[in-house]
């Protein structure tokens, strides 16, 4: 038998909680479970399980997929109308923190302690890493036009500190484990749901060694993971900013063969004299010493 499903986040709006309702009445209605669905979906079960949690406003793709796996002859016109309720309401804030109680004013003596001895100033600690800071700026993904600002900085400045093409991959496996996809479901997702081919073998290639992905390839996986169409913009711009750094370090000038001989022979030919000047030293040494033997 299934597990019950966890109630509804306490904290989701009206318009989120009528459509997490609806999206779970005809999930029992159907008899479909998780199991079931994620496969018709192409959906994890941990992606269509937060969907219909209330923890956030899921995607148009995720509820529409949700939906049509419950039942493919329904019609979408009303669920899209509930989904753009649920996104106009947006994500639930944190409750603002209570003001804090100012300090008393110190006294004379301890104004007088602390220019004396002051508070020593708290050590700098490393900036977090690339995927750290990916993984902040996906944790509440999606959310609302706007509510973007704070998550694409984040999400920028990670991608700003992309050096290599190491770095770039690290936060493309990155962004699969926190969409929860497998290579295959990658693959599948962005050719049946947006129309853009990508092999397995691709996709295994992108987050496992250090070559960066064509356009195409790039553009199918960031769709697949659920990155929105108008974020995807500064993925691509810092692959195009890696591709060019590739080519100029390519085109720097390298020694030509003939140069690399002659400074091999020029090499060769000051250890050649050092030897000469050596043993011409010893030889005079020799000399002397023979000279003074016979006078």
């Amino acid at each position: 038998m299934a597990r019950p499903e966890s109630p509804i986040w306490v904290g989701a709006s009206p318009e989120n909680r009528s459509l997490v309702l609806a999206m779970r009445e005809l999930r029992t209605e159907k008899g479909m479970p998780y199991t079931t669905l994620a496969p018709l979906c192409h959906y994890s079960v941990a992606t269509l399980s937060t969907a219909a949690s209330g923890k956030k406003v899921p995607s148009w793709e995720v509820v529409k997929a949700y939906v049509l796996g419950c039942d493919p002859d329904t019609d979408l016109t009303q669920w899209r109308s509930l989904w753009d309720a649920a996104r106009l309401a947006g994500n639930p804030r944190p409750a603002p923190a209570a003001p804090a109680v100012a300090p008393a004013a110190p006294n004379r003596r301890e104004r007088r302690r602390r220019q004396r001895y002051p508070d020593p100033q708290p050590l700098e600690l490393p900036s977090e890493s690339l995927a750290e800071l990916l993984r902040t700026a996906t944790i509440s993904m999606p959310r609302q036009t706007h509510q973007r600002p704070g998550r694409d900085d984040t999400m920028r400045t990670a991608l700003m500190l992309c050096t290599t093409p190491a770095d770039f991959t690290g936060l493309l496996r990155d962004l699969r484990q926190h969409a929860d996809l497998s290579v295959r479901e990658i693959s599948d997702v962005a050719s049946q749901r947006h129309g853009i081919p990508i092999s397995k073998s691709a996709v295994h290639d992108m987050t496992s060694g250090g070559k960066l992905p064509t356009t195409e390839q790039l553009h199918a996986y960031l769709l697949a993971c659920g990155i929105d169409r108008d974020e995807t913009t500064m993925w691509h711009h810092t692959a195009t900013r890696l591709k060019i750094s590739q080519i100029r370090e390519a085109g720097r000038p390298t020694a030509t063969p003939i140069r690399a001989a002659f400074e091999k022979i020029s090499h060769i030919g000051f250890e050649a004299l050092m030897t000469t000047v050596m043993t011409l030293f010893v030889m005079l040494v020799q000399v002397s010493h023979m000279t003074e033997g016979l006078f």
